[in-house]
């Protein structure tokens, strides 16, 4: 169970804000956007700025102004509410026998409860494993850990040159992210950073890791593996994990670093969410229906084309059953709102190919099996599914870490709690600090290029291993080191990860399902993941006493570490399931504009548009393909036709 009081106490500290348009009568309106995440909503705040009206369909609730989505040290206690998040049981393998080998792999209990781990009671229900997204206002970019990370040059030079399309490389990206950054830890004027954008960029504070003895021997172990540099002091560490990630010099360079979030200068959360309701107030042309599903986008046909026209929308709280409060007794409403140019799915990864399918766009088989009747046969959609795989080693030294700075954080998030006081009148202290104060990056014998592809970050004094129920609650460890690897450059067409529909019903989730490690690419990030475990027993091995010796507990003394990251590796920056390219509604999704091949008027501005997973954490390239997005349609708006 969830610690009650103090999520109750979250949900009621501070009002919702109260911005949008209730009640209106408008019917049309030149855009629809269904999603408000990170790509939907800066679509839908960018195009209202440039003067057009814009229906915003969000299917969760506005939470922005309540503290677990404000105060980045709460990260993961938005994720695990269904106020603001929808659970999501996805597999990573095909092979069941593989996949239940995952001590997070969750049943449900004929009680309804739930169980995790590796000995399941006979009549337990097989659920997957635990992939937390954002339902709310702002999507998962109100519920992230709101790593704020430049995508590698080389990234969007793969687009461009897997699209045929040069408006995607690096060159011509770098203006979006001078556009959309407000950079609060650069001096002003720094080359290659923006100052008036809408998402404020921070940085993490340094003095959490040198203020910590033993923890400043780990990294500076690290930079001894890593760079070769010996640190000769706490000053020399602070200056290396202060260089700035973002930048031409250091981004993907392999180094220590400290993670730059997506904060403010008080140290409040900034995404998406923000741009929708400061574009609300201002007085633009944005609508926004919180607590509305979709459930289809309507066509008509207009001579020999298919014309997107509107979407279908159900009208209600907890409506779809990643929601923890679903009830399939309770039916919302239903209503339909109409475009005059275009709709814009927007809805993310996995819900972005289940409303296409819905709707009579995906493969041809799949639907007909559903009764669901096929608007254009598009095999692309719901396949290629692709993420980051994430690897996790574990150790617990001799002795507590120690000068935790959580330590005198009582969490009652009140004026008896200190960390809460220093947070809320200074935009200090533990509770400001987003990510993990524990930050490297690795170039591995299997990167394709010149870039890290190995991201590590961690946590001392905290036991971190992925998603499963109650994680968002894990118990003090105060000796135990948790650290992740983030493998990037990911399959791209070696993908053979997939989303399909359970049934016919827009309020069923669709099946999830990654199939890890397939061909060569697989091949080679599994080999990329072990070198940098092997990375991470150097730097343990490194350490003197009273830390040392470490004990391994994950993967633990005798396990092979090779099966140990096959069976354990978790994820959370899915992406590909609409992929865009030069090919036909065959092979790809979207062309390089982000319309739907095989229909006008509808295109799709999300992470699942991207030909392969970006190499970075994938808030910041999001947000930019988005405002790029806001360009390209604003441009095409006096090129429209409409059927009668």
């Amino acid at each position: 169970m969830k610690p009650v009081t103090i999520l109750q106490r979250l949900a009621t500290v501070l009002p919702l804000v109260a911005a949008y348009p209730a009640g209106q009568n408008q019917s049309e309106y030149e855009y629809i956007v269904v999603g408000s995440g990170t790509g939907g909503g800066t679509v839908a705040a960018g195009l209202a700025r440039k003067g057009h009206s814009v229906f915003l369909i969000e299917a969760g609730a506005d939470r922005g102004d309540t503290l677990p989505q404000m105060v980045p040290g709460l990260s993961t206690v938005a994720s695990d509410d269904p106020e603001h998040a929808w659970s999501f049981w996805i597999r990573h393998y095909r092979n069941e026998t593989q996949g239940r080998r995952d001590s997070k792999f969750t049943y449900r209990l004929p009680d309804g409860s739930l169980y995790y781990g590796l000995e399941p009671p006979p009549d337990a229900e097989p659920l997957g494993i635990l992939y937390p997204r954002g339902a709310t206002v702002g999507g998962s970019s109100q519920v992230n850990a709101q790593n704020w990370a430049k995508a590698s040059d080389n990234d969007w030079d793969w687009v461009a040159n897997y699209t045929s399309d040069p408006s995607w490389n690096a060159q011509a990206m770098e203006p979006y992210f001078i556009a959309v950054e407000n950079c609060t830890y650069c001096e002003p004027g720094t080359p290659n950073h923006g100052f008036d954008g809408f998402i404020s960029s921070n940085i993490n504070n340094a003095t959490y890791v040198t203020g910590r003895p033993y923890v400043v021997e780990y990294m500076s172990n690290a930079a001894l593996e890593i760079e070769n540099i010996t640190i000769q002091n706490n000053e020399q560490l602070a200056e290396l994990l202060n260089r700035d990630s973002n930048s031409p010099e250091h981004s993907y360079t392999p180094g220590i670093y400290e993670i730059i979030t997506s904060s403010d200068e008080r140290r409040r959360r900034s995404g998406s969410r923000n741009y929708v309701v400061d574009t609300v107030n201002a007085g633009f042309p944005l609508t926004v229906s919180t607590e509305s599903l979709a459930t289809r986008v309507l066509f008509n046909k207009n001579g020999g084309d298919v014309v997107a026209y509107g979407v279908e929308y159900m009208k209600g709280e907890a409506l779809y059953a990643a929601d923890s409060r679903y009830d399939a007794t309770q039916s919302g409403e239903l209503r339909t709102v109409v475009a005059s140019k275009e709709v814009i799915v927007a809805g993310g990864v996995f819900n972005t190919p289940q409303l296409l399918k819905l709707s009579g766009v995906g493969p041809r088989e799949e639907l007909e099996n559903l009764g669901i009747e096929v608007v254009v046969d598009s095999p692309a959609v719901g396949s290629y599914l692709q993420d980051h795989p994430e690897g996790i080693i574990r150790v617990n030294a001799s002795v507590p870490f120690g000068n935790d700075p959580f330590e005198n954080c009582t969490m009652q998030l009140n004026a008896s709690d200190p960390c809460f006081v220093q947070w809320q009148d200074e935009g200090m202290g533990p509770y400001g600090e987003g990510a993990a104060p524990l930050h490297m990056r690795f170039r591995s014998s299997e990167s394709e290029n010149e870039d890290s592809d190995v991201w590590m970050w961690g946590f001392a004094g905290l036991d971190f291993r992925g998603f499963y129920p109650g994680y968002a609650h894990p118990l003090p460890a105060p000796d135990t080191i948790s650290m992740s690897m983030l493998k990037c450059q990911t399959p791209g067409d070696e993908a053979k990860g997939t989303v399909t529909l359970r049934s016919a019903d827009p309020r069923d989730v669709p099946e999830v399902n990654f199939d890890w490690f397939n061909g060569e690419q697989g091949r080679k990030e599994l080999n990329a993941m072990v070198e940098g475990a092997e990375l991470l027993n150097r730097i343990f091995d490194r350490a003197a006493e009273p830390i040392a010796p470490f004990t391994p507990v994950q993967p633990a003394e005798g396990v092979d570490l090779r099966q140990n990251l096959l069976d354990e590796t978790f994820s959370h920056h899915a992406g590909s399931t609409c992929r865009m390219g030069p090919g036909s509604v065959q092979t790809h999704c979207v062309d390089p504009q982000l319309r739907v091949n095989g229909v006008k008027g509808l295109r799709v501005v999300d992470a699942s548009v991207f030909p392969r997973v970006i190499s970075s954490f994938p808030n910041l390239p999001i947000t930019m393909m988005a405002h790029k997005a806001v360009d390209i349609i604003s441009a095409a708006a006096g090129n429209y036709s409409r059927a009668a």
